[in-house]
């Protein structure tokens, strides 16, 4: 069986992890793996949602506490989630074939 990485980054560079990852050039990679879990399941689906929740916030996380940098966090949060969205829905309906062993998204900030 023939596995691919979906990979829409644009500067990424595969983690064998769920991580994030922040570069010079302010790009936000996060790679969620995916080859463990079962995706035709709910407790799968579920899993799976788990771990890009947790690594957004991992990556959005800034640390500040001003309105400013909640207000900037919880903008990174919201565009990577609708940047997964597709993803996510496209690795469930492709589940049966096993072709996807992580998710990845880079978003430049």
């Amino acid at each position: 069986m023939r596995k691919t990485l979906i990979a829409f980054a644009t500067a990424a560079t595969l983690i064998a992890v769920p991580a994030a990852a922040q570069t010079s050039d302010d790009t936000v990679t996060i790679t969620v793996e995916t080859s463990d879990l079962d995706l035709t399941t709910v407790a799968g689906q579920d899993r799976l949602e788990s771990r890009i929740d947790t690594s957004i916030e991992r990556a959005c996380r800034s640390g500040g506490r001003d309105l400013a940098s909640r207000r900037a966090e919880a903008a990174c949060r919201n565009t990577f989630h609708n940047a997964f969205a597709p993803q996510v829905e496209l690795a469930i309906a492709e589940a049966g074939s096993e072709n996807y062993v992580a998710l990845e998204f880079a978003i430049k900030v």
